[in-house]
């Protein structure tokens, strides 16, 4: 069965992607949370998923 060489990395990002939705979670939860979370949280999300992924990808 094939590894893939990039299985270290993509554990790294995925515990900074769940830290991070935790503590967003965490400073923004009110009865607005679309409102006040803003756009950097969903860019900022974004990157990382996109990180993993190409990272997944080229580890095939």
């Amino acid at each position: 069965m094939y590894r893939n060489k990039n299985k270290g990395i993509i554990i790294i990002l995925c515990a900074i992607l769940f830290l991070f939705l935790i503590v967003s979670a965490f400073r923004n939860i009110s009865i607005y949370v679309v409102y006040s979370s803003g756009v950097g949280t969903f860019v900022v999300i974004g990157v990382i998923i996109l990180a993993i992924f190409i990272a997944y990808v080229k580890g095939l």
